[in-house]
C-alpha cells in the first residue's frame, strides 16, 4: 500500500464523528491547504496522528506528503501543538484530542 493508502479508511470513521477541533495551517502549509484555519469533524477517540491522517486525506497529497511520512507517521519537521502545548512526535498517537481543541501545525521555518 502506497502512502497515504489508508486515509480511505478515516474517511468512512468520518461517519461516527464525534469530535470538532480546529487545525491552523502555519506558513507554507496555509499556502498548501488553501486555508489558514479550518474546523475538521473527526471521530471520538482521535489521536493527533489520526486527525493529520484525516487532514491528508480532506486537502489532498500535496498537504499530506508535508505532514506524514510514507508510512503513515507525522513527519518530524511539522511542530504539533493543542492548545498551545506542544505534542512530542512519540506522543501523536496517543494524545487525544478533544471537541473544541485547536491543533497548529507549523512546519520547519528558515531565514534570519
Amino acid at each position: 500500500m502506497g502512502p497515504f493508502g489508508t486515509v480511505k479508511r478515516y474517511r468512512t470513521l468520518l461517519k461516527e464523528s464525534g469530535v470538532e477541533v480546529t487545525v491552523h495551517f502555519e506558513a507554507q502549509l496555509r499556502n498548501i491547504a488553501g486555508t489558514g484555519q479550518a474546523k475538521i469533524s473527526l471521530p471520538s477517540a482521535c489521536s493527533v496522528a489520526e486527525a493529520l491522517r484525516i487532514v491528508a486525506g480532506k486537502f489532498g497529497s500535496a498537504l499530506g506528503e508535508r505532514l506524514l511520512t510514507a508510512d503513515e507517521t507525522p513527519q518530524r519537521s511539522i511542530l504539533l501543538f493543542v492548545n498551545d502545548q506542544a505534542v512530542a512526535h512519540d506522543q501523536a498517537e496517543t494524545h487525544q484530542l478533544k471537541s473544541g481543541d485547536t491543533l497548529l501545525l507549523y512546519p520547519p521555518i528558515s531565514g534570519g
